[in-house]
């Protein structure tokens, strides 16, 4: 099983359990109201709360990526909001991994020299050419997440994201980033290509159902393959995978009824156990508590895939009685 460190945590390989990262939201523009913090005091509350629900990286975010809203801000104004943050997380939580979820390799370089460990590009390092060198100049670990440059025509989606995936792992490796802290998400959650994305095009937000840009699948259809094939995903590509499910619109659509993110909880922690079974190695949520119990009850009965009711028992008697969990 592949295996990678994540700033002070390993994620992935045999005996890891799977991986919880917070989000906390420093963008009033963020789809999910619940996870916004307007005060550096506000996040250091929330952050507590996470750590002691077992939270394994904080991930902060100064600017919200949704496809479908107008919320570009300029650079100096994502680091005034998630700096500060950083800097306060490292001085009362020593110990913790600290994600930053920007494409700004500015930013990520600022993040850095705050405290944090870990860059999350929801670019796939595809939206700055310099954040490849920044994390390799830093040796920080990345969560790199598939992101085409163009929508791929005649392609399946997990052949598609398999494909921006390597890309972006082309990338890294080439600019000298450590391929035992690279961590990839498939990238559920309506992320159009970069040719079709308004922040990058300047142009209007996205509206209909083909965000993706072929005209056969919907992005709730293309988010459900996904994950039901993470772990063809991590076999061909070895390596650890986290997925980010919290709250998203997809579920409103599996649910088959009128749903605001507040009201998603339950088919998030559905899906994220489910995101579990199929091998997911970490997930990145806003309810670390809820998800944490859905991500132990799946991280146990995944253990019994495919596996005979002796050998079932056993791993099961040895992961409970070893309490670790």
């Amino acid at each position: 099983m592949p295996r990678a460190r994540l700033g002070r945590v390993w994620v992935g390989g045999d005996g890891e359990p799977v991986r919880l990262v917070g989000v906390i939201n420093v963008s009033p523009e963020s789809f999910f109201k619940g996870s916004v913090r307007r005060t550096v005091d506000d996040a250091l509350k929330a952050a507590e709360a996470m750590v002691s629900c077992g939270v394994d990286v904080i991930d902060v975010g100064g600017m919200s990526t949704a496809p479908y809203n107008k919320t570009v801000i300029s650079v100096d104004e994502e680091m005034s909001r998630v700096v500060p943050v950083i800097k306060a997380l490292r001085r009362e939580f020593p110990e913790l991994t600290i994600s930053v979820d920007t494409f700004r390799s500015r930013v990520a370089e600022e993040a850095l020299n705050a405290g944090a460990d870990v860059i999350n590009d929801v670019t796939g390092l595809k939206g700055d050419g310099d954040m490849a060198r920044v994390i390799s100049d830093h040796q920080a670990s990345v969560i790199i997440m598939a992101r085409e440059r163009r929508p791929g025509q005649g392609s399946d989606p997990i052949s598609r994201t398999i494909g921006a995936l390597r890309e972006s792992l082309g990338i890294a490796l080439s600019n000298g980033v450590d391929e035992g802290g690279i961590v990839i998400d498939p990238g559920i959650g309506a992320w159009p290509p970069l040719s079709m994305d308004p922040i990058f095009t300047g142009g209007e937000p996205l509206r209909g159902d083909y965000v993706r840009g072929d005209g056969t699948y919907p992005w709730y259809s293309w988010d459900s393959i996904i994950i039901m094939s993470i772990n063809r995903i991590r076999s061909e590509l070895n390596r650890p995978v986290l997925v980010g499910i919290s709250r998203k619109s997809f579920l409103e659509r599996l649910m088959r009824r009128r749903a605001s993110p507040e009201e998603r909880l339950f088919a998030s922690v559905s899906a994220e156990a489910i995101a579990v079974l199929m091998g997911a190695d970490a997930v990145r949520t806003h309810n670390v508590g809820e998800s944490r119990d859905a991500v132990r009850v799946a991280e146990a009965l995944r253990l019994c895939l495919n596996k005979d009711p002796t050998r079932c028992n056993e791993e099961l008697v040895r992961m409970v009685n070893a309490g670790n969990h």
